[in-house]
């Protein structure tokens, strides 16, 4: 295993991509895959591109692994160009959906095939091996086959072989798919250590938003072979800075509201039924008094008010049906107007009923929790 003692991420560029297009087939049924990309993902990070089905994230993924050539644009690893080279050339791995696994191989094997190809020779390969049976907590399966382990299993096998020839990067596309719930909770965190452990580079492709918010140290957000916006999941989340975002990410409640005035980063806008709050600007945009604009409002960041103790809230609604999800209730609303609005209660052990559908109720929304968006 290299040795990589940083404790966090570096900003140096581990990968970098300048302007990289991917175009599929020519003429008339030609397809624009990846549309002029320029990001740096730094050495030691966890980066995750995120997207629907269709936005790019995996044509850039087989372009870094060199499954793929760019149409046009540079594609650097190390501070060096890899144009031209092929995956055994590029000092990455991959771990695919699949796994694919050898089945007529024991785990051990399966660690050791990639280091075996190496030529590296014998002790190394048995003290690597070793290692990386350590490091995913397989020594007691090393000498079964594939098909005598779960799927689970497997996937620490597959990770195990990616990881062993200590590659400075390792691409996974979806590798979680195919896990169950349960499992796939488990995995996140057993992919997360395992990156914190090996410090080593991982690109990580999902659609699951879940994955991305729960590993990540930072997401690229895709669509239409365009990254839309760069951040840490906390950025990503609380900060949306489109509309496409904010709604992929998490559930979330979309306003009209009118800009009273602007102030720098924040603006006072009205709420339906009148009220007059603070809202976030994302970087760029600077609405002018009296435009209509649409606000974004987490389900989390609004609460019913107690009528005894503040009876105006800034919204007013009517209650149509709760949903108990364990952890939280999901309280759904209509508001003036006939808008939907979600709110989520968590459940913190004190029995509480939520209200009864029909009920008309108040709704506060938590400071720094209305932002405006750009259409």
């Amino acid at each position: 295993m290299a040795d990589r003692t940083t404790t966090a991420a570096d900003d140096r560029g581990e990968i970098e991509t300048r302007g990289l297009t991917k175009v599929f087939g020519q003429g008339q049924a030609a397809f624009r895959a990846l549309d002029d990309v320029t990001l740096t993902i730094r050495e030691g990070e966890f980066f995750t591109l995120l997207g629907p089905s269709g936005c790019g994230k995996t044509t850039l993924l087989r372009l870094i692994a060199g499954f793929e050539q760019p149409t046009a644009g540079e594609l650097l690893i190390n501070g060096k160009t890899v144009a031209g080279q092929g995956p055994n050339q590029r000092p990455v791995n991959t771990v695919f959906q699949n796994y694919a696994l050898f089945p007529h191989m024991t785990v051990r094997e399966n660690i050791g095939f990639g280091l075996k190809m190496l030529g590296k020779p014998k002790a190394e390969i048995t003290a690597t091996t070793d290692a990386m049976l350590e490091l995913v907590k397989m020594q007691s399966m090393a000498d079964r086959k594939p098909a005598a382990i779960s799927g689970g299993q497997q996937q620490r096998v597959a990770l195990a072989r990616a990881l062993a020839p200590a590659p400075r990067v390792l691409l996974l596309d979806e590798p979680l798919s195919a896990l169950d719930l349960k499992l796939r909770k488990e995995m996140q965190s057993e992919l997360k250590r395992l990156q914190l452990e090996t410090r080593i580079t991982f690109v990580f492709v999902t659609h699951d938003q879940e994955e991305a918010l729960t590993m990540s140290d930072r997401i690229a957000v895709m669509v239409d072979g365009r990254i839309l916006q760069l951040g840490s999941p906390a950025e990503i989340y609380n900060h949306p800075a489109e509309r496409f975002v904010a709604d992929f990410i998490g559930d979330t409640n979309f306003l009209d509201a009118e800009v009273t005035e602007r102030n720098g980063t924040t603006a006072m806008v009205r709420l339906p039924g009148g009220a007059v709050r603070a809202a976030s600007l994302p970087d760029g945009l600077t609405p002018s008094a009296g435009e209509r604009v649409t606000i974004v409002i987490r389900p989390e960041h609004a609460s019913l008010v107690p009528s005894g103790d503040r009876p105006e809230g800034d919204l007013s609604a009517t209650v149509e049906h709760a949903v108990f999800f364990g952890t939280d209730t999901h309280i759904h609303l209509r508001l003036e107007g006939d808008t939907p609005f979600t709110l989520r209660r968590q459940n913190t052990g004190t029995a509480t009923s939520p209200p009864s559908p029909g009920q008309a109720v108040q709704i506060r929304v938590a400071e720094g929790g209305i932002q405006v968006l750009r259409s």
